[in-house]
């Protein structure tokens, strides 16, 4: 977390809050989430304004004309905008400072989240090796990426070169929902079972994105809200298990997903 819901969420909350507004000042809390040069950043950035954002998989792109900020939110990232005269929101990292009097916060509580500035968003997809988005793929975008490959479907989902977007959480409601265990492998789906893995990616991503990447809000028939010891199968009751692969966990129901 947060994965591509919640950075969908990210770009509409900066949208409604920060766009067309110039930009006065730029503190940097801690610098340790650039990956840019501070005064490269600040120069980026002072007098201009976030034009427009766009998004491919978990990185959000701000355009500022004509470079672009990049905002990427590790684990525990997120925005929020608010009035100056308050205090400072906890576990900021950068602060961007608006001339209307208000501020966005970039926010990052385990320091797993990074900014950048890029010239081209196209040049920064080819830098971190990104995959098509998840969300906006088209089929042929889909089964161009599966060609020889025979990765395990967890492993698969999670790798960004791959598809970027998905992350821990919402790869296993797919794979719950196409009735596919973790350990199956790319190269062993037919046909059929194929078209439905995609609808189930893009089925799963655009519900995440209408709760907003909020998962108190999920019914009990999806398989998100069991994702934990001692829970049962919404489908069959059966006991939901635990596994590991690769290092990453999840989790599974052993009679509705099985090898």
């Amino acid at each position: 977390m947060p994965e591509l819901p919640e950075v969908e969420t990210f770009k509409l909350y900066l949208d409604k809050t920060s766009l067309k507004q110039e930009i006065k000042d730029v503190k940097l809390i801690d610098i340790r989430v650039l990956d840019v040069d501070s005064s490269v950043l600040k120069k980026s950035l002072i007098n201009k304004r976030f034009e427009y954002s766009t998004r491919h998989g978990k990185y959000l792109f701000v355009f500022l004309n004509p470079k672009f900020l990049v905002l990427h939110f590790g684990m525990t990232g997120d925005l929020e905008y608010y009035n100056e005269q308050i205090d400072v929101p906890k576990f900021s990292k950068v602060i961007f400072c608006f001339k209307n009097g208000f501020n966005l916060a970039y926010i990052s509580r385990r320091m797993f989240g990074r900014i950048y500035i890029t010239d081209k968003i196209e040049d920064f997809i080819k830098l971190k090796k990104l995959g098509p988005d998840a969300y906006k793929m088209s089929f042929e975008d889909f089964t161009e990426t599966l060609k020889r490959r025979s990765a395990i479907l967890k492993n698969a989902l999670l790798n960004q070169s791959f598809i970027a977007g998905i992350g821990n959480i919402y790869s296993d409601e797919i794979l719950f929902r196409t009735k596919l265990n973790p350990r199956t492998k790319l190269d062993e789906i037919n046909e059929s079972k194929i078209k439905e893995f995609f609808s189930n990616i893009k089925e799963v991503l655009k519900f995440g994105i209408k709760k907003e990447g909020d998962l108190s809000t999920y019914p009990k028939s999806f398989l998100i809200p069991h994702r934990k010891k001692d829970e049962r199968c919404p489908i069959c009751d059966t006991e939901i298990e635990r596994y590991e692969i690769s290092g990453r966990h999840g989790f599974f129901c052993p009679i509705c997903q099985k090898e």
